[in-house]
């Protein structure tokens, strides 16, 4: 108790250095615990359903005469997991197949809610291992039946008992109605599935006039796992599969009008499917490496601050050593200190996150709930963990091994060594950071402002009008604050590729990217032509360079027909696809209104759109017609890089932050204990220019290095986390030029302004101080 007691009382009358030391430690532990949380979060993906290591998702890849395989997916031809569960009966347990292209509203009376649903087998359950919480699972394989998340039926129907309630179910322009069976648990949000809220009986599809073919002939549009017995029998599968399906099953005759030569299936464990994304694996280590650093600097900082207080602190350790005090006990009285001063930091550190939870969580993306679930609280508690022991022991450490003859003379030992030590890595810590977000802050800008080839300013677009679509367009054109109207078959950052393009004599070459425009709609979007010009009418298109040198064209295809495709009247000067850097072969024909209704309105934008969809909600009241602005799409689109930009921002000020507290703590210290060297250096003649440039020369010292392998260190993880990007900036080297030149001034100018009153303090204040 007596170690808790001093504890207590040092840090009382410690104020200064105490309040540095729990601000510098709130803010390294506040990002550094949302940091590692959200790497907890991504390695527990998909641990949720029972016994998870047994489950595995089933995926295909399509084979091509002309380019080989693709790389797999997880759709599959809908037979695909009943034949591996028939002819692996030791092997697998159960299998399930669903389709999850299906509606995601229902109608309760007067009411519409939105979920995410799929339509499922009676067999979806168990294969999963996902619980049901209320019904029977077999009752998945009677038509006209849903079983909905607890969450989703409380949503429905509050506090009254969900099962045998009767919905409506709109299902591709009919509504049935569908019984209420079931209620299963919540599925968290780390999951490779969506947050499914809603299972529709596969066999509702039944009541439709053309029923789906189920067939090997009907497409690759579903998907499917099986549970095995053992995690092992995936080899024996995969070893065995693709020979019995290719020799017994796959119809090559079918197949081979599309130009597919055969598939390739796999089984593919469920619990590391999130991690064999490339792009997941890039995030977790870029997010652990800012972790790392930001929780080095905050504990090193405190280790810094400590050890700077060794001098003042020395005679009080020499009084407890006279009264009995062995090394443990300086130690132990260290380390409650320091529980203390974390404790009192983490407690700030739950007070943001909690009213501040709306931030944090668009920080982390996803909730605080699953954020910090028990199963990830792991990550935080050893965080803190981690702070409470170095940070607790270094300094113990040293100032246990002071000797009690300090009682009587003063103590000069500066532990310059663990300083140097600390800083170092304080400050490459630092300028990594710094580097980090300079690099985020780059390639955000640059995507954002990237000319696409088209114009989107002011743009807005829908898809959904029920009623005929130039009816629809004449109402919208009609209102005031609408500059003009067009229309294509799709938005202008999304196409499909449904038609092949063939050789004179039949023969596959390729599968352009196609959209559709009406006559308005070249002129309204602005797109750029390189030669010939725009289409006027039906069988007329444009295309890219890519499609010219696919059709090696040696002329720049102006005037070229491409057989069931069209005539060739421009080519494109640079259009753009947002998931793409390199363009595929692309074509614009020219056709009638398209499906998609684009509205360019006046300004303000912000407030003609909201009047825009209030109009859409008075005109057509039975449907959901939604303008969305192309400007948001193109930042949704971005949403996670613009999250880490600001993650990486707030892990950069709050290491500025706590490295702005060490160098203060450590100049006090230099201050301090050299205080009587610096009086004799002004009376013999030195400037205050002199004594600034020796306090600064030992720190910048330190700096040079460390700054500079902080920055190559920002380079190389900035060039991992460009990895993701089609289209990733080429940064100047002068960025990184510049980073390392600003941290040296930040450093040494903290080191001026805080050195600058005892530079030009009267030298007979500090002799008469000694």
């Amino acid at each position: 108790m007596k170690q808790i007691y001093y504890a207590v009382q040092t840090t009382l009358r410690g104020k200064n250095s105490i309040f540095i030391k729990i601000i510098s430690l709130a803010l390294g532990l506040l990002v550094s615990i949302i940091l590692f949380a959200r790497v907890a979060f991504e390695l527990d993906y998909d641990s949720f359903y029972e016994e998870a290591d047994r489950v595995f998702v089933v995926e295909t890849a399509w084979g091509n005469d002309k380019t080989g395989n693709v790389n797999a997916g997880p759709y599959v031809i809908y037979p695909t997991a009943a034949v591996i569960a028939s002819h692996f009966p030791k092997e697998v347990e159960s299998h399930t197949t669903f389709s999850d292209f299906v509606p995601s509203t229902v109608i309760h009376g007067k009411n519409k809610y939105k979920g995410a649903f799929l339509m499922a087998d009676s067999l979806y359950f168990q294969t999963l291992g996902l619980r049901v919480l209320q019904g029977n699972a077999l009752d998945l394989s009677t038509p006209g039946v849903i079983f909905l998340a607890q969450s989703f039926a409380r949503e429905i129907f509050g506090g009254d008992d969900p099962i045998g309630k009767t919905l409506v179910y709109p299902l591709w322009g009919e509504e049935y109605p569908i019984t209420v069976k079931g209620v299963f648990a919540d599925i968290p949000e780390n999951t490779s599935l969506a947050r499914t809220t809603g299972i529709v009986s596969f066999n509702t599809l039944s009541f439709r006039k053309t029923p789906p073919n189920l067939g090997w002939t009907g497409g690759g549009n579903y998907r499917a796992f099986v549970r095995l017995r053992q995690a092992d029998d995936a080899e024996t599968i995969n070893q065995k599969i693709n020979g019995i399906i290719d020799s017994k099953y796959f119809p090559k005759e079918h197949y081979g009008k599309f130009k597919v030569s055969g598939i390739e299936v796999s089984v593919t464990s469920l619990r590391g499917y999130h991690l064999k994304n490339n792009d997941v694996m890039r995030m977790i280590y870029v997010m652990a490496l800012l972790g790392i650093a930001l929780l080095l600097s905050a504990t090193l900082n405190y280790v810094l601050i400590s050890l700077s207080s060794l001098a003042q602190r020395a005679k009080i350790i020499g009084v407890h050593k006279c009264n009995g005090a062995n090394a443990g006990d300086i130690l132990s009285m260290f380390l409650w200190e320091t529980a203390l001063v974390v404790g009192i930091s983490l407690l700030l550190v739950i007070f943001v996150i909690l009213n501040f939870s709306e931030k944090i969580e668009e920080l982390a993306q996803i909730s605080l709930d699953a954020l910090f679930s028990f199963r990830n609280l792991w990550a935080p508690l050893l965080v803190v963990l981690f702070l409470f022991v170095v940070g607790g022991v270094l300094p113990g450490v040293a100032f246990s091994s002071i000797p009690v003859t300090q009682v009587f003379r003063r103590y000069t030992e500066s532990k310059r060594r663990w300083k140097c030590v600390l800083l170092f890595f304080q400050f490459g810590g630092t300028a990594f950071l710094v580097g980090m977000m300079c690099i985020v802050f780059a390639q955000y800008h640059y995507i954002l402002s990237k000319d696409m080839g088209y114009d989107t300013g002011r743009v807005a677009y829908s898809y959904y009008f029920k009623d005929n679509v130039g009816n629809a367009m004449s109402n919208v054109r009609n209102l005031p604050y609408v500059e003009a109207v067009a229309s294509s078959e799709f938005d202008v950052m999304e196409s499909r590729s449904p038609y092949p393009v063939n050789d004179a004599v039949g023969n596959y070459l390729f599968s352009p990217r196609v959209n559709w425009f009406d006559r308005n709609f070249f002129s309204f979007i602005g797109l750029r032509l390189k030669a010939g010009q725009m289409p006027s009418g039906p069988g007329q298109m444009l295309v890219n360079d890519a499609f010219v040198k696919k059709m090696g064209w040696s002329s720049n295809g102006v005037g070229e027909v491409v057989p069931d495709h069209g005539t060739v009247t421009g080519v494109l000067d640079g259009f753009y696809f947002l998931d793409t850097s390199e363009m595929p072969p692309f074509e614009i024909r020219c056709g009638d209104s398209g499906s998609c209704i684009h509205v360019r309105l006046k300004e303000p934008f912000a407030e003609n759109i909201q009047r825009l969809n209030a109009e859409m909600k008075h005109l057509y009241p039975q449907d959901e017609v939604y303008f969305k602005s192309y400007d948001h799409v193109l930042r949704d689109y971005f949403r996670s890089t613009r999250i880490f930009r600001d993650a990486t921002m707030l892990a950069c000020l709050a290491i500025l932050a706590i490295t702005l507290m060490g160098v203060i703590g450590y100049t006090n210290d230099e201050v301090r204990r050299r205080s009587k060297e610096i009086a004799i250096r002004k009376i013999n003649g030195g400037s205050s220019e002199d004594i600034l440039r020796m306090l600064s020369q030992d720190v910048f010292h330190i700096a040079i290095p460390s700054v500079l392998a902080g920055v190559w260190l920002a380079w190389s993880v900035g060039k991992i986390w460009q990895a993701q990007f089609d289209d990733a900036l080429s940064v100047s080297p002068m960025l990184y030029v510049v980073v390392s030149v600003v941290m040296l001034a930040f450093i040494v100018g903290s080191v001026v302004i805080k050195s600058w009153r005892i530079a030009n303090e009267n030298p007979v204040n500090s002799i008469k101080s000694e």
